[in-house]
């Protein structure tokens, strides 16, 4: 099936990846069209029907396994649409999403069951279930799973814009 605003999805972390990108440029909230984010959400949901179970390291080998837990997919939809007007970075991490320098949307934040890190200085949100007691640090995640910022602070973007030294 070809489909309008998603491309070559393989795996769910694909599907996030590009579903956070399209969410960040399309929805309403930062100046895109309601038709479009709509198309975008019925896409992401047929989609995720067949990917759901199909993952990618951070070799670019893709896997599949079922869930041991509740499924989440849909929880991730629905966080990055509460966090798209947030000022702060936000990063994909295999699949993790972290959210930096965010103080002024700690309490959101814990409401959408995200977990502070002090150690790396950062907010955590994972639909995986983990024992990892903090041993790594986010540069040792970044490696292992790879990395993709989609947010960064919106002072940050205008400073780049009107090309001002960051």
């Amino acid at each position: 099936m070809q489909y309008r605003f998603f491309d070559n999805v393989q795996t769910i972390e694909d599907l996030k990846a590009q579903y956070k990108k399209l969410a960040f440029k399309h929805h309403p909230d930062v100046g895109g069209r309601l038709e479009d984010m709509q198309a975008i959400n019925t896409e992401y949901d047929e989609l995720l029907k067949r990917v759901r179970y199909t993952h990618k390291t951070a070799e670019g080998k893709t896997y599949t396994k079922k869930p041991t837990g509740a499924e989440v997919p849909d929880k991730f939809k629905d966080i990055i649409q509460k966090i798209i007007n947030f000022n702060c970075r936000i990063e994909l991490c295999g699949a993790w999403l972290w959210v930096f320098n965010a103080y002024n949307y700690r309490k959101q934040l814990k409401d959408l069951e995200f977990f502070y890190c002090s150690g790396k200085k950062a907010w955590a949100w994972t639909d995986q279930p983990t024992n990892n007691k903090h041993r790594l640090t986010l540069d040792e995640i970044r490696r292992l799973h790879g990395s993709e910022v989609i947010k960064e602070e919106q002072e940050q973007e205008e400073n780049k814009k009107l090309g001002v030294a960051v």
